[in-house]
């Protein structure tokens, strides 16, 4: 695997002249109290030269895109003309103010919403699959800064992710997963990102585990939704994480919002802030991932 170097904070050569190839720079926040959850989400594909951007912002009184606090996603933009590391995009500003460990992330849709925040990484940001021209990263973040939604303003100060993907991603694949994780500071956080493999049963497949501030690759674990509303959204869902050092991490999620997040034409998840009994009481997220394809068949 490779390391990451500054040059990843920019838009990497396309290194297939697929046409799904595809990049991603993601921000999210959830801030406790509010119960008030955000995702920045730019879609890059050069070799149609096209973009998308998807802007949300809710918390816990609904998840339906055109009843939450803010909704917005575009497709079929033009390619932008400035780099990742200093995007401009339909109202989106991205600056990275120091490589691979601060950014500002800004969003201006004059009269409804208004973001200025500034993410600082907790820990270095780790590299996934990183080579041969293709890549994925995360980096849990401390966020803070304004959101400004109509004429009620919101003070942030929570921990974060943000995570950068770079490779083929057809929009017509078929898939069900799970991407989940806790922050409780620098020193006590977990990431898991799983597969499915039987009812709401999910394997994980990679992940990190830090205890006391030592860091170590989680080895194997399960994900399990215990609970769904007649939605379908998760209600509580348990993770069982062992890492490479024989640590095991055994813990339970309460979701607290949840946002029906259509992120691309094959693209479908419910993106949950959660509360876990992690390292005491943590923060973070909970996404259940599909498909449509899956997502259909399960609701029929």
């Amino acid at each position: 695997m490779s390391e990451l170097t500054p040059a990843d904070d920019s838009l990497h050569p396309a290194a297939s002249t697929d046409r799904w190839w595809t990049e991603t720079c993601w921000f999210s926040f959830d801030q406790p109290g509010p119960d008030l959850s955000a995702t920045f989400y730019p879609l890059l594909r050069p070799n149609l030269a096209v973009a998308s951007l998807a802007v949300y912002v809710w918390g816990p009184e609904a998840h339906e895109p055109h009843r939450i606090r803010y909704g917005r996603s575009l497709w079929h933009l033009a390619m932008p003309d400035t780099d990742l590391a200093a995007l401009r995009l339909e109202g989106l500003a991205y600056d990275a103010l120091e490589p691979l460990e601060r950014y500002r992330v800004r969003y201006d849709d004059p009269g409804l919403l208004t973001v200025d925040v500034e993410y600082e990484g907790l820990r270095p940001a780790r590299p996934s699959g990183v080579g041969g021209g293709h890549g994925h990263l995360d980096q849990p973040c401390r966020v803070r800064g304004e959101v400004r939604i109509g004429d009620q303003s919101f003070e942030i100060d929570s921990l974060a992710m943000r995570d950068r993907s770079w490779h083929v991603r057809p929009d017509d694949r078929s898939m069900r997963a799970g991407y989940s994780y806790g922050n409780a500071s620098a020193d006590e956080q977990f990431l898991a990102v799983s597969v499915h493999e039987t009812a709401d049963r999910y394997r994980v497949v990679t992940g990190y585990l830090v205890r006391d501030g030592v860091e170590q690759p989680v080895t194997g674990g399960t994900r399990t939704v215990t609970a769904r509303d007649e939605a379908g959204y998760p209600l509580t869902v348990e993770m069982s994480l062992t890492d490479g050092a024989g640590r095991v991490l055994e813990t339970s999620g309460r979701t607290r919002n949840r946002l029906a997040n259509q992120a691309t034409p094959g693209l479908f998840a419910w993106l949950s802030m959660t509360e876990w009994d992690a390292f005491g009481t943590c923060f973070g997220e909970d996404q259940d991932i599909w498909s449509p394809d899956q997502l259909a068949r399960a609701v029929r």
